[in-house]
């Protein structure tokens, strides 16, 4: 049993505990919630940002190295000691420009020996001519000599005066004088012939002269078109020849680049017209140049299942057509790393968030948009994207122009709770 003395002392310090709790609850304390019902949920706070109508592109891109359509190594045609070079590397030259030259003392007495055998021709067929001249006079005069003879021989024939032995003696000048007008002909068409041949050994004379100058010409290197020397390998002195390039000449205003595309690809090039292709230097970040299509390869690579395609770029940045001719700033090089955006289809008129409105459940893509102070679920299906923004295609509810869609504290929303923008 317990005490009665004990059991006063506990009685007294039960008695101010229940009077507290008792005046707590009147007093509204801290389990007054608890009496008066469920406490309310706060609205989320979430950042929005503006559905944007606008053009979405997609593109392909490949990274490549840009060449020059017209680059060639430049060898010399004879060989030769080096005399005299005329450009350096990086010099921009005409087209014929002097690069280089040989020694030319053996060819030029070439072409001096070839001439002085062409004017000997020249003598020869002037002799042949002159042969024919005589040789025609001598016929003429032969010829007369020739009907004398005949008149005087038929005169005393018919006449009789003269003896046989006469007549005979006539007979034989005038035979004579025949045969003399027949080799003055023969001498003439040997005069002819030998003019013929004076003139096709004149013709040989010419091709020599000809054949030497060209020689002369191979000891002087030149330019075949416009360009830069990008390379030079020869000094004066050097023994070079066809087997030595002496220099690189390019063209840096014909430039392009090759990509190399997959096969499902194909199609997308078929309209090579329509195309807009843009291309970024790794040199230059800040520069554009633009591109467009020359060549598509009709064919597929079977090892790699690919296709070739030539892109013509422009050298110079895009907005920077008033920079000097020789300004190297903002200009494309032979040997350039760029990288090559093709834009092969436009959407114009898309629907446009930014990538973070973006929520994914499973299989589902979703944003919420903020509708009277409410998150509401809409299903998309995703379209065009670039590095910030992303196109999307509402799927059973419609999302016009200059809705807000949620992009910060989209996380944990429910379909229909409340919601307000920070500020």
């Amino acid at each position: 049993m317990i005490p009665p003395r004990l059991l006063l002392r506990l009685g007294a310090c039960v008695l101010p505990v229940w009077s507290f709790a008792a005046c707590s609850m009147e007093a509204g304390g801290p389990d007054a919630g608890l009496a008066s019902g469920p406490k309310v949920r706060e609205a989320a706070r979430v950042r929005t940002a503006l559905v944007e109508q606008r053009e979405m592109v997609r593109t392909v891109e490949t990274t490549t190295t840009v060449e020059s359509e017209r680059e060639i190594k430049l060898y010399p045609r004879t060989s030769g000691v080096v005399t005299a070079i005329h450009a350096e590397e990086g010099d921009s030259v005409a087209k014929d420009a002097m690069l280089l030259e040989l020694d030319a003392a053996a060819a030029q007495n070439a072409v001096q020996d070839a001439r002085v055998r062409l004017a000997e021709t020249d003598d020869a067929i002037k002799k042949a001519e002159f042969a024919v001249v005589e040789a025609e006079a001598r016929v003429a005069k032969l010829k007369l000599e020739h009907e004398q003879k005949m008149r005087e021989y038929e005169r005393n024939e018919k006449t009789g005066l003269v003896s046989a032995q006469q007549l005979d003696t006539l007979k034989v000048q005038r035979d004579a004088a025949g045969s003399e007008v027949e080799s003055a002909r023969l001498a003439i068409q040997r005069a002819k012939v030998e003019i013929a041949a004076a003139r096709t050994t004149r013709e040989k004379a010419q091709l020599s002269v000809e054949r030497s100058e060209l020689d002369l010409s191979w000891t002087k290197l030149t330019a075949p078109f416009a360009g830069v020397i990008a390379a030079r390998t020869v000094r004066v002195g050097d023994t070079t020849g066809p087997t030595t390039a002496a220099f690189t000449l390019t063209d840096a205003s014909a430039l392009s680049c090759v990509l190399y595309r997959p096969q499902r690809e194909l199609a997308l090039y078929a309209a090579k017209d329509t195309l807009e292709i843009h291309a970024r230097a790794e040199a230059l970040p800040q520069a554009r140049f633009k591109g467009s299509i020359k060549r598509v390869s009709p064919s597929i690579d079977p090892q790699s299942g690919s296709f070739r395609v030539v892109v013509a770029l422009e050298p110079r940045a895009e907005g920077d057509s008033d920079a000097p001719a020789n300004s190297a700033a903002n200009r494309l090089l032979p040997g350039m790393l760029v990288r090559v955006e093709v834009v092969v289809e436009r959407h114009p008129q898309a629907l446009v968030v930014p990538k973070r409105a973006l929520r994914r459940e499973g299989e589902e893509t979703l944003v919420y948009i903020m509708e009277s102070g409410k998150a509401r679920r809409v299903k998309v299906r995703e379209g065009f994207a670039d590095d910030e923004h992303v196109e999307v295609l509402p799927q059973g509810h419609e999302v016009p122009a200059g809705t807000r869609v949620i992009v910060v504290g989209n996380r944990e929303l429910e379909d229909g709770a409340d919601v307000v923008e920070e500020g």
